[in-house]
C-alpha cells in the first residue's frame, strides 16, 4: 500500500491537524509513504504559462511551458501513484487553505485525472481512499454553524469530480480554548482507533 500524506497548516509546531493526521498515518500500516508538506513546500498558485501547457499537446509546449508544468506534473504522479491519501488541513473562512485548493488545481487534469466524452465527465483516479483530517475553532458537525461548512461539501465534490468517492472525514473541531482542543484531539484519535483496527 502507497500512502500520501498532505499537510497544510502553517502551524508546523503545535498543529491539531497535523497532530491527529500524524497519528492516523502511524496508524495505517504503508508500504511506502510520501510526505507532502504544502506549508513548507507550496505549490505556486496556476500561472497562464502552466494553464496553457495544460491544454498544449506535450510535443508542442514551449520550453517555457515545459518548466512550468514539472510540479503539476510529480503533484499528479504522487497522487496517481498513491492507494491511500490522507489529507490535513485547517478551515480557514469556512473553507479550504489556498495552498491546499492549489494543489487541488494542479492535480486537476484533463487526461490525467479525468475526462470529458460524448457520454459525459469521467473521474480517472477512482479506486482510492481519502482520510480528511479539519481542524476548526467551532463545531461545525451540528448545530448552527453545520450550514457554513463549505470545506468538506468542497472536497466530496471536488474528488468527486476525478471519481474518488471514499472518504471519511475526522474531524477536530471545537479547538477555541485549550481544554476543548485536547478534548477535540481525543475524540478524534479515538475515531481513528475506530476506523483503523
Amino acid at each position: 500500500m502507497k500512502l500520501l500524506h498532505i499537510q497544510s497548516s502553517p502551524n508546523t509546531q503545535t498543529s491539531l491537524s497535523r497532530e491527529v493526521s500524524n497519528y492516523l498515518v502511524s496508524k495505517i500500516k504503508a508500504s511506502n509513504v510520501t510526505q507532502l508538506d504544502l506549508a513548507t513546500n507550496p505549490l505556486p498558485h496556476l500561472s497562464i504559462t502552466t494553464v496553457g501547457a495544460f491544454f498544449t499537446p506535450e510535443n508542442d509546449r514551449s520550453s517555457e511551458q515545459v518548466e512550468a508544468i514539472k510540479l503539476s506534473d510529480k503533484a499528479v504522479d504522487e497522487f496517481l501513484n498513491s492507494d491511500v491519501i490522507v489529507i490535513s488541513t485547517p478551515m480557514w473562512n469556512f473553507g479550504v487553505p489556498s495552498n491546499l485548493k492549489a494543489w487541488f488545481d494542479h492535480i486537476s487534469r484533463a487526461g490525467k485525472t479525468f475526462s470529458y466524452s460524448p457520454e459525459g465527465l469521467k473521474g480517472l483516479a477512482g479506486g482510492r481512499k481519502i482520510y480528511l483530517v479539519v481542524s476548526s475553532g467551532s463545531v461545525f458537525s451540528e448545530g448552527p454553524y453545520a450550514k457554513m461548512d463549505m470545506l468538506t461539501p468542497w472536497f466530496t465534490t471536488a474528488l468527486g469530480f476525478l471519481g474518488i468517492t471514499d472518504l471519511e472525514v475526522i474531524r477536530v473541531e471545537g479547538t477555541n480554548s485549550p481544554e476543548a482542543a485536547a478534548n477535540a484531539v481525543t475524540k478524534a484519535k479515538a475515531q481513528v482507533d475506530t476506523l483503523i483496527r
